[in-house]
């Protein structure tokens, strides 16, 4: 199948480790110009020598993907290095910091909206103008099962409240902007085994008395599949929608977790 994607260019926030890396590993694959935006120089060199040296185009910058001027540096780099503006960008931070309500202050609160949510509005804001120009672009933001079912497992509640929020954006966008041929998605997964997210259930366990293996093991007859995924199986449901098959798909919130959240809407 021809996704259609050869010669874009795709900026991959988050693209040098886990499921970013995924993702931006599977734009090169299908011929796309991919940048690599994150802040750990090492990981992006590392990273994007992986996919050059799979044939693939790749170019790397240390930016802060939850600032403004961060985006703006990386949309630049887009340009300067493959001479256009981003057909596809992939909004791609991580969560914030484990706080029950009486833990997190309104200042917390603040800082979980600006790294969540205004992140997502820097990117969409930068990349926008031009996908209108061009009549065609993708935005995929990737998520959280979480802005369906909440975290009860662990005290998240701004994660929970931030993700919902991302998701809620996206749609909005999607409405205001399917007429220039633009879509809009999230991806929400579930329990992926990344190696951060793999370091920190074991290191929580440990925290909690628990054994990391049984805890494991308890978490994963709560899914359906019964096992984590992999960031592959998230990344592919990822670049499909950044595909010119997925032109009718928009505003959606397409969930990647075996079947952990019990509600199909």
């Amino acid at each position: 199948m021809d996704l259609g994607l050869a010669g874009k260019v795709a900026l991959v926030g988050g693209g040098s480790r886990g499921i970013g890396l995924a993702v931006a590993k599977d734009l090169a694959a299908e011929a796309a110009h991919v940048v690599i935006a994150a802040r750990d120089r090492t990981a992006i060199d590392a990273a994007v020598a992986d996919i050059t040296a799979s044939g693939g185009k790749a170019s790397g910058i240390s930016a802060d993907m939850f600032s403004e001027e961060g985006v703006s540096q990386a949309v630049r780099h887009c340009v300067t290095e493959f001479g256009s503006m981003p057909d596809i960008a992939i909004a791609n931070v991580y969560g914030t910091a484990r706080y029950s309500f009486d833990e997190a202050g309104n200042e917390v609160f603040r800082a979980g909206y600006e790294q969540i949510v205004m992140s997502t509005v820097y990117l969409a804001r930068a990349v926008l103008p031009s996908m209108k120009t061009k009549r065609w672009g993708r935005i995929v933001t990737i998520g959280s099962f979480c802005a369906k079912k909440p975290h009860w497992h662990i005290p998240l509640i701004v994660d929970n409240v931030t993700r919902a929020g991302a998701v809620s954006l996206s749609k909005s966008l999607s409405n205001e902007v399917g007429r220039y041929g633009i879509t809009v998605n999230t991806v929400g997964p579930g329990f992926i085994d990344t190696e951060m997210a793999v370091e920190w259930m074991r290191a929580m366990a440990v925290e909690q008395g628990k054994d990391p293996d049984a805890d494991r093991a308890t978490r994963d007859a709560t899914i359906p599949i019964g096992r984590n995924g992999r960031p592959d199986e998230l990344s592919a449901a990822c670049v499909f929608l950044c595909s010119e098959r997925a032109s009718y798909i928009t505003g959606q919130l397409l969930m990647v977790d075996g079947g952990l959240v019990p509600s199909p809407v």
